[in-house]
């Protein structure tokens, strides 16, 4: 066992699958256990309706075809009240560009499921209805009902008359699918992976009768056959990694859901199957782990981003100052550039005023020669 199973032992995970009647928290009914795996197979692991829809449709589509979902759910105004209300069928999708299936999903067999598909089957035909130059088409899906229990008497088919006031009348065909009719041998024969999460509960009619005990040896071996199928569709491509862990992981809730009032039988293949079949407290274990590893990533990618924020804050502090010598600096320099020129200019003055002088005593020098020569020629002697 893991640690984790260790630390939280085997009887306490009993005991709260007991308290739980086995059924995950978010779930409030049985019924609505069965569609959420069909609907999950179908929304995660599409590809498991192809060989499914050739069992019960005996159509075929090429490799790669696409598989859509569409609403399954129409407003209907009630007759009797008018009042306006829902119905929502199980499984809805397109496949391929026009083919529209459409499945429901049943534990028990009774009369009124083939109204309630012609119901469904008549909105689905409204809400995708063709519109040509000759007026509207109405397209019924190609539908089918999965009874999931032991019940020898549902029908190959349901059926029921509709009469129209002209005088026609049709016959109103549904295929069913009984689940548990199927083998081990002929779900690996067909492929059919996508009902192995239902067949657990082949298995419910024998823990509620003495006289039909059921061993561990036998639920084991079935359980170790079923991983081999699986093993097998994926050795030979039929099925991917993705999906055989989709499958094993619904199968997991429903054999929670079909042993969880036998504990010793629940036990068993939980130790058998651990770590292939996982509980779903041990997914919120592993949900929980992985995101206490997330958020501790998270925190060290802050305290990363924060020191990171911290140095560039320091580092804008840094040249901010810089900028603010250089700036300063700059005004000195500019100041004493300013005191180079005016000294320049003072000096340039300067030598002006010099200039000036001297030119001026330069004249006042001329005009003391005019005078000297004037004055030797007045003082020189007649002969």
């Amino acid at each position: 066992m893991t640690e984790k199973m260790s630390t939280f032992s085997i009887k306490e995970i009993l005991e709260e699958i007991h308290g739980t009647e086995g059924l995950p928290k978010e779930l409030s009914s049985e019924a609505q256990l069965w569609d959420e795996i069909l609907k999950k197979m179908t929304y995660v692991a599409s590809d498991l309706l192809f060989p499914l829809i050739q069992e019960i449709h005996h159509k075929t589509y090429p490799k790669g075809t696409q598989i859509r979902p569409l609403a399954t759910e129409y407003a209907v105004e009630r007759g009797d009240t008018k009042k306006i209300s829902s119905i929502r069928a199980d499984i809805t999708v397109l496949v391929g560009s026009r083919d529209i299936y459409h499945f429901e999903c049943q534990l028990r067999h009774d009369g009124s499921m083939i109204f309630r598909m012609f119901e469904y089957d008549a909105h689905i035909a409204l809400s995708y209805a063709d519109m040509d130059q000759n007026g509207m088409q109405l397209e019924f899906p190609r539908s089918a009902v999965l009874y999931l229990t032991d019940n020898s008497k549902v029908p190959d088919r349901l059926e029921c008359k509709i009469s129209f006031p002209d005088g026609g009348c049709y016959t109103y065909q549904i295929p069913t699918v009984r689940v548990q009719a199927y083998t081990l041998q002929d779900i690996r024969e067909k492929h059919l992976c996508i009902l192995i999460p239902f067949l657990p509960l082949r298995f419910r009619r024998r823990l509620k009768k003495k006289s039909e005990r059921l061993t561990k040896e036998e639920l084991t071996s079935f359980y170790r056959d079923i991983i081999l199928i699986l093993d097998e569709e994926v050795k030979t491509g039929n099925l991917s990694e993705t999906n055989r862990a989709t499958i094993l992981s619904l199968l997991g809730k429903a054999t929670v859901r079909v042993f969880y009032q036998r504990r010793e039988l629940l036990k068993e293949v939980i130790t058998m199957t651990e770590p292939i079949l996982k509980l779903e407290i041990e997914k919120y274990w592993d949900m929980l782990d992985q995101q206490r590893m997330q958020m501790e990533e998270m925190n060290r990618a802050l305290q990363h981003k924060e020191k990171e924020l911290q140095s560039m804050e320091q580092a804008l502090q840094d040249r901010s100052q810089a900028l603010q010598d250089k700036e300063q600096a700059l005004q000195d320099t500019n100041q004493a550039l300013q005191d180079t020129n005016q000294a320049l200019q003072d000096k340039e003055q300067a030598l002006q005023d010099k200039e000036q002088a001297l030119a001026e005593s330069r004249r006042e020098i001329e005009a003391l020669r005019k005078q000297l020569a004037s004055l030797s020629a007045t003082a020189t002697p007649r002969l």
